[in-house]
C-alpha cells in the first residue's frame, strides 16, 4: 500500500471517479463525505488554505481518503481541520470498516506531514467511529499531544414499519397540536376568503429561484428574532448556491416546502445518501409563527421519508428540544484539538515517503 498527497484542487477533481465509492463502503458513510459536498467546499473556502488530501493506493486504485487541509494564516497556528469543517455535521477518515491498515497508512502519512502543520483542529469525530482508535494510539505514543473533547449530540430515529403506527406512537398531544394548527389555518383562510390552501411539496432538485426565496425567509426570520441562518452569510450562502443544486441533480437532495399559492412560508432543507435522509437547515415564515408551521413541515418532510422506504431519519448535530420530541437515540460528536509537539519532525521515526501529486490524475 501506498500513500500520495493531493495539493491542489486538479488533483482532487481526478479523484471524483473514486470518490463516493469509496465513502459508501467508509466509516465516514454520509452525505457531508461525499465528493459534491467537499469539493464544492474547497473550491469556495480553499482560498489561502493548504490542502493536505492524502490518498491511500492498493494496486494503484485508491482505497481510502484523508480529507484535510492546514491553516496557512500568519497570525494563527497551522492547526489541521477536516475538509468542509464549519458546515458539516460529521467528518472522518474515509477509510474501510474492515480494513483498519488503510487508516494506519493514512495516520503514518500524516505524521511523515508533521512539518506541514503545527497543530490538531479536527471536529465532528462520531465518537463511535473505528479510526478514533488509532488517533488515540497516536496521542499515548507522544507524536501529538491532544484531547478529545465532546462536542455536540446528533438525534437520529430508524425507520421500521409504516409512517400510521410510527406515528400513533408520537403521543395524542403531539398529534393534536399539528391537527389543531392545521384546523385554524383553514378557518383563518376561510374568514379572509382567501381560498388558499396550505399544501405541502416535495423537491428534489432546486435552483437560484428556490435560494432566493430561502434567503428571503431566512432574512425575515432574522429580523423577528435574530435567528441564525447559513444562508444569510455571504461565504456559505454563495458555497450552497452551487452545492444545493449539484446534490439535487444527482439525487442526494430531499427539501419540504410549505406553500399557501406561491408564496414559501416553511422548509425542511436535507440530504439523502444511502438510504439515510438528513434534517439539515429549517426555517418558517415569523408573521405565522402561532401555526406551528416547522412542526407541521417537519412531520410531511418525516412522513415522505418513511413512504420512501428510508432507514433513518437522521436529525443531525444540534440539541434543539423538538429532535427529541421524535426519538431518543442520539450519538456524539467529538472534537480533538492538539500543540504542536516538541519533538522535531526531523527526529520523527522514519515511515515511507509521501509521494506528491500536483495538477495531475492520481489513479
Amino acid at each position: 500500500m501506498e500513500t500520495r498527497l493531493i495539493k491542489d484542487s486538479t488533483g482532487f477533481a481526478s479523484l471524483e471517479p473514486f470518490w463516493n465509492r469509496l465513502v459508501a463502503g467508509s466509516v465516514a458513510n454520509t452525505c457531508h463525505s461525499t465528493f459534491e459536498w467537499l469539493f464544492t467546499w474547497w473550491k469556495h473556502f480553499g482560498v489561502d488554505r493548504l490542502l493536505l488530501l492524502i490518498v491511500a493506493y492498493e494496486d494503484s486504485v485508491p482505497v481510502g481518503l484523508a480529507p484535510l487541509y492546514a491553516d496557512t494564516f500568519a497570525a494563527v497556528s497551522r492547526n489541521l481541520h477536516f475538509i468542509g469543517q464549519g458546515l458539516s455535521d460529521y467528518a472522518d477518515f474515509i477509510t474501510p470498516r474492515d480494513r483498519p491498515e488503510v487508516t494506519e497508512a493514512l495516520v503514518s502519512a500524516l505524521l511523515d506531514l508533521r512539518s506541514s502543520w503545527d497543530g490538531m483542529d479536527l471536529e465532528e469525530i462520531p465518537a463511535l467511529s473505528p479510526n478514533k482508535a488509532f488517533l488515540d494510539r497516536v496521542i499515548e505514543a507522544g507524536r501529538v499531544p491532544a484531547v478529545w473533547q465532546t462536542t455536540v449530540r446528533c438525534p437520529y430515529l430508524p425507520i421500521k414499519g409504516s409512517w400510521e403506527a410510527f406515528y400513533a406512537t408520537m403521543g395524542k398531544g403531539f398529534r393534536h397540536e399539528v391537527r389543531n394548527k392545521l384546523n385554524r389555518w383553514n378557518k383563518l383562510n376561510s374568514c379572509q376568503r382567501n381560498g388558499l390552501e396550505l399544501r405541502y411539496v416535495d423537491r428534489r432538485e432546486v435552483d437560484s429561484v428556490f435560494v432566493d426565496e430561502v434567503v428571503a425567509l431566512s432574512d425575515e426570520r432574522r429580523s423577528a428574532d435574530d435567528h441564525r441562518s447559513p444562508f444569510l452569510d455571504h461565504p456559505d450562502q454563495e458555497f450552497l448556491r452551487e452545492v444545493l443544486p449539484l446534490m439535487g441533480r444527482r439525487n442526494q437532495l430531499r427539501v419540504g416546502e410549505l406553500r399557501c399559492g406561491d408564496a414559501l412560508l416553511a422548509f425542511m432543507l436535507g440530504y439523502q445518501w444511502q438510504g439515510v435522509v438528513s434534517t439539515w437547515n429549517t426555517q418558517y415564515d415569523p408573521t405565522y409563527a402561532d401555526y406551528s408551521l416547522g412542526r407541521i413541515v417537519l412531520v410531511s418532510f418525516a412522513e415522505q421519508s418513511f413512504r420512501e422506504g428510508c432507514h433513518e431519519l437522521d436529525f443531525m448535530r444540534g440539541e434543539e428540544p423538538y429532535k427529541f420530541q421524535w426519538t431518543t437515540l442520539y450519538r456524539t460528536n467529538l472534537a480533538l484539538h492538539s500543540e504542536r509537539s516538541a519533538q522535531p519532525a526531523s527526529d520523527m521515526q522514519a515511515r515511507g515517503a509521501v509521494q506528491v501529486v500536483q495538477g495531475e490524475k492520481s489513479s
